[in-house]
């Protein structure tokens, strides 16, 4: 009759060790089960002394120190499953039998409200954490399927209820009038806004030289800073100046007006007509006038990415672009210098 070899104890630094890290409560009836594990392996899960010895090699020293003096540990009458008890019993939250309430729910789902969902990330992290409270009210019998689901939503604003509730209806047609929907139907993530997106902006060459231009329709102008223009050569007509109204009410004026500026977005030519504008925090605005000429139109995605195709009005040929962030301005003031040459 063979006999299974035992299994050594492994050492505290081998990577089956058992680890236990006192700063992570939740984790210790995990690191006991996995202690009992190797013990098993290695023969001595009915040695009560060793067990309560050996298990003190996969903890820190005042860890250990702070074991040793349990009841459990020095009474020698007192069996292993004691000790683990006493221990675990000292480390609020290291629950071996898990236990939750309505309240604890409510917690999560008011944590998520005050500081908003505002994107799949934020509801992702709200799932896992309702889920983890859910599960354990479901199995308590403390709540049906019918009235977590009801919870789980509760923390969207209605607009995104109404959406989850859209969703749903086409999703699961056979569901019954006046029934809920049960908590799995929602597992999908609703794409939701963001506060803010970038600024957006393509790369053209001017005068052999690559500029990178915001893309804006809300602007009626094509603009250019006087640094810009300075180290592209840009030659204006300072007779034709307009007034340039900002944000915050001031109004100043441009310097003039460059005529017929060549710009290359990736072989089509576009000619325009150039504002040139003294220290805006921008080297090229691309306002209607661009948008108009190359017929722009634009394409979005819930990534923020975002694609520009372009119509050349003179060969009539047809490029899409995809736009980039908004970069700092290139050109500075002052040096004529290009300050990403």
């Amino acid at each position: 009759m063979s006999s299974t070899t035992p299994i050594p104890l492994p050492s505290q630094n081998e990577r089956s060790a058992p680890q236990f890290d006192p700063k992570d409560e939740a984790h210790l009836p995990a690191f006991f089960d996995e202690f009992e594990r190797v013990a098993k392996a290695a023969g001595i899960e009915g040695d009560t002394a060793r067990m309560k010895k050996e298990v003190l090699k996969y903890v820190d020293s005042k860890t250990m120190k702070y074991w040793r003096s349990l009841e459990s540990y020095t009474d020698a009458a007192m069996s292993w499953p004691e000790f683990r008890k006493e221990v675990t019993g000292n480390y609020p939250d290291a629950v071996e039998d898990q236990e939750a309430n309505i309240e604890d729910l409510r917690k999560v789902i008011a944590s998520f409200k005050k500081q908003g969902i505002k994107g799949n990330q934020e509801l992702a992290t709200y799932h896992r954490e309702f889920a983890a409270v859910a599960s354990i009210l479901k199995s308590q019998g403390t709540l049906s399927e019918v009235q977590l689901s009801h919870f789980y939503v509760s923390v969207l604003t209605t607009q995104m209820q109404q959406c989850l509730d859209v969703r749903l209806q086409i999703q699961y047609t056979a569901k019954k009038k006046g029934e809920a929907f049960r908590i799995e139907g929602s597992h999908f993530l609703l794409p939701i806004r963001q506060d803010s997106h970038s600024i957006r902006g393509i790369n053209a060459i001017i005068g052999e030289r690559t500029v990178h231009c915001i893309d804006d329709g809300g602007c009626s102008i094509v603009a250019m800073s006087d640094a810009c223009a300075n180290v592209l050569g840009i030659a204006f007509d300072p007779s034709k100046v307009i007034p340039l109204q900002s944000a915050n009410g001031q109004t100043n004026y441009s310097l003039g007006l460059a005529k017929d500026v060549p710009f290359q977005f990736c072989g089509l030519t576009a000619f325009l007509q150039v504002h040139i504008v003294p220290s805006p925090a921008y080297d090229v605005l691309l306002g209607r006038p661009f948008q108009v000429l190359m017929q722009a139109v634009y394409k979005n995605f819930l990534s923020g990415d975002q694609h520009v195709t372009l119509i050349d009005p003179n060969t009539h040929n047809i490029i899409t672009i995809p736009t980039v962030p908004q970069e700092l301005p290139r050109f500075r003031k002052g040096d004529g210098r290009d300050l990403h040459k």
